[in-house]
């Protein structure tokens, strides 16, 4: 029996295997089985917990780093589903690493936390890619003429032509910038003010059969909120390029043509837990019953509390996540498989229990 060098902590397993260390981290799926193989002195089974073969080397690039499988930004560690997929797309042997690290450098440039959360959700309906500057392509449907569906006479369009019924032309080519403080960071405001940009499917709807499909470029700083309606498939921005107009390629609705001068990368944004889901993100058309969809909300509404220094109660989870009908048992058991723990208090209600 190999003997196995090894530190055990509450969130991570550190062992030495072949003189090089390797970490395993509590959100691992192979945590708890490498804890009960040291326990029961089988050091041999480690080696296949560890999964040396998709180990992910260090590497630092910019102002972002990778250190034991757990991604840095200048010093801090960063959660979500961008980063899950850089880790994922790194142990695959992907080679140029440009596009999500620059992704996620612009991401940390935008000045609201609950936007850059609300952005994740946004991507994980593998709708949107990222080009190699890290920008996000997505789609905007316009009237037949390039105008704006919709226009309102209290946004400041610091970018863009607009019409004496305030609404923005949106030629090939074009940015459109809004002050940001015109944008309603609110995701619960469905209908309200603000640059749109959608899913193909929510966009090429909008457009109708009359009007235009559109390519549009955004910054990730430059997210503001993503609602709640239509299934998360909308976002509100402050500023986008548009880039093409692709309204004779659409063809099959769920089927989006791009051509242009930059490669897309990175369009594959499912949960990196389920890389089978095919769901079109069109979920009163198709079988999915958008548990994917809680569950990638509660995990980064729970992390983004702890990045805060905070324990977020059941409760407050139940709150965050009104509209699903969701108990605390529920939320309780999504957490749980998520890898959380709880402070539980059998004197308290089960509701204020914290998740730690």
């Amino acid at each position: 029996m190999k003997k196995v060098p090894y530190t055990i902590s509450e969130n991570s397993i550190t062992i030495f295997w072949d003189g090089k260390p390797y970490t395993i981290r509590k959100d691992n799926v192979n945590f708890n089985l490498a804890k009960k193989a040291i326990l029961d002195a089988r050091y041999d089974d480690l080696g296949d917990l560890i999964d040396i073969k998709k180990s992910v080397e260090n590497f630092v690039q910019g102002d972002i780093e990778v250190k034991d499988e757990v991604v840095y930004y200048k010093g801090h560690r960063l959660h979500g589903v961008v980063v899950d997929k850089l880790i994922e797309m790194l142990r695959s042997g992907m080679k140029d690493s440009a596009p999500l690290v620059n992704f996620i450098t612009r991401l940390q440039a935008n000045p609201s936390a609950n936007s850059v959360n609300e952005l994740y959700t946004f991507l994980s309906y593998k709708s949107l890619p990222n080009d190699e500057d890290g920008m996000v392509l997505g789609y905007k449907g316009v009237q037949g003429d390039y105008w704006s569906q919709t226009g309102n006479a209290d946004t400041i369009v610091l970018q863009g032509k607009t019409n004496e019924r305030h609404q923005i032309l949106n030629e090939v080519g074009a940015t459109i910038e809004v002050a940001r403080r015109c944008v309603d960071d609110n995701k619960d405001n469905h209908c309200s003010f603000g640059l749109h940009v959608g899913s193909y499917d929510y966009a090429n709807q909008w457009a109708g059969e009359d009007g235009k499909l559109l390519v549009v470029q955004f910054d990730p700083s430059d997210a503001v909120s993503v609602p709640t309606d239509c299934d998360f498939q909308k976002l509100r921005v402050s500023k986008y390029k548009v880039i093409a107009d692709i309204t004779d390629t659409r063809t099959e609705l769920h089927k989006p043509v791009y051509e242009a001068n930059k490669p897309i990368y990175g369009s594959d944004w499912d949960d990196v837990e389920d890389d089978d889901n095919d769901c079109c993100g069109d979920c009163d058309s198709c079988d999915c019953d958008g548990e994917d969809l809680i569950e990638l909300a509660i995990r980064n509404y729970i992390e983004n509390k702890h990045e805060q220094g905070e324990e977020p109660t059941l409760k407050q989870v139940q709150s965050r996540m009104k509209g699903y009908n969701l108990s605390c048992s529920e939320i309780y058991d999504i957490a749980l498989n998520l890898g959380f723990d709880f402070e539980e208090d059998d004197d308290t209600p089960k509701s204020s229990w914290r998740i730690i």
